[in-house]
């Protein structure tokens, strides 16, 4: 029971913050059009998540348009509507009575709410075109267990396929990767927010299909896998048809030159009701070549994995896309306790990438990226 705790309070506080952002909308609008309106508006964040269901891709197309432009709209009026009730707070304890704050809202809002429209707009104009963009990084790590030689191993994750996703960018992806010329390829998950079908009718098979790397090509699941995991056109499936890429889930691969073991993701685990196998029974029985550890959500180590004799090398995820825009680059530093970039987690080097695409098509103040390690 108390492991659907989180998600629980995950599913209440979106609930109250879409219940606080109606409230506060409704001065937005003519008495007469005041419930409709903040109505229409919850309406247009929420297609956001019916949009993957339409098989349409025009229509799937736009309602994923509408629906990312409600989510930045939504994310910018909150604190919006947060400082300027503290504002109207304020006047009250110093004296003002409440209608004339009630006065003072139906005045100013409207034009604010326009304000923060035309500010979400200017977001796009500015971020809608990083969906085609990503750069390449370089981070050069000495690893506690040397390697044999020199490891390059690229890492990429949330490339998020959708109805937007354009192709093109795939096939940079593929040139990059050439150019690297990495020993290993690590993906962190998040494939697809489109069902199976859309993939291979877009081509995106055929172009991921040539991923590859002298060491391998090796893959996890992320939390959007979850969402058709039991679908007759899961994207699980999709990926673990392909030739070229192992897909680990709780599972350990080893070569002459390193160990990788891959987590299964957190959400997966629960649509799949089962746990997650202790890191212990993971651990490779290969003590000389470094241990690599690929989980989507950056968690650190599983209250079970504490008393391990030996610690991973190096960990990698993907998830937080570093906020991915405004405000919510600011609100994830108090969610995770590492965003993005190196860091140490549960006492382990840890990168946790931005990644290579994003949930909707929109970047502010961060970057997609294809990461290359240079291990010594």
């Amino acid at each position: 029971m108390f492991s659907y705790f989180p998600y629980v309070f995950v599913f209440v506080f979106f609930l109250s913050i879409l219940g606080y952002a109606w409230w506060r909308f409704r001065f937005v609008f003519k008495r007469k059009y005041r419930y409709p309106g903040a109505l229409l508006f919850v309406l247009c964040f929420a297609v956001n998540f019916f949009q993957r269901a339409v098989s349409n891709d025009i229509i799937a197309g736009i309602m994923q348009a509408i629906g990312s432009f409600s989510t930045v709209f939504l994310a910018n009026w909150v604190l919006f509507c947060i400082f300027w009730d503290l504002y109207l707070g304020i006047r009250r304890i110093l004296g003002k009575k409440s209608i004339a704050n009630k006065r003072l809202r139906m005045r100013r809002e409207p034009a604010l709410a326009s304000a923060v429209a035309l500010l979400t707009v200017a977001f796009f104009l500015i971020g809608a075109p990083s969906q085609s963009r990503f750069k390449v990084i370089t981070i050069n790590e000495k690893l506690e267990t040397t390697p044999q030689k020199t490891l390059r191993i690229a890492l990429f994750s949330d490339i998020h396929f959708d109805n937007l996703f354009q192709k093109d960018k795939l096939e940079r992806l593929l040139d990059s990767l050439r150019v690297l010329q990495p020993d290993a390829i690590f993906f962190a998950g998040d494939l697809a927010d489109i069902p199976a079908y859309k993939l291979q009718k877009k081509g995106f098979d055929s172009l991921f299909k040539h991923i590859s790397a002298p060491l391998g090509f090796f893959a996890v699941l992320g939390n959007h896998e979850g969402f058709n995991i039991y679908d007759e056109h899961s994207t699980v499936e999709w990926l673990k048809n392909l030739d070229n890429v192992v897909v680990l889930m709780d599972s350990t691969a080893c070569n002459e030159y390193f160990c990788l073991t891959g987590r299964l993701d957190h959400s997966c685990a629960k649509k799949l009701q089962r746990n997650r196998t202790p890191l212990n029974e993971l651990m490779p029985a290969n003590n000389s070549v470094p241990w690599f550890l690929l989980d989507h959500q950056p968690k650190g180590l599983d209250k079970q994995d504490t008393a391990l004799s030996r610690l991973p090398n190096f960990a990698m995820s993907g998830h937080t896309h570093a906020g991915q825009f405004f405000p919510a680059t600011i609100a994830i530093r108090f969610l995770w306790p590492l965003v993005y970039g190196l860091g140490n987690l549960s006492g382990m080097p840890w990168y946790v990438t931005s990644g290579i695409g994003q949930w909707m098509p929109i970047r502010t103040f961060t970057r997609n990226e294809l990461v290359l390690f240079v291990f010594e």
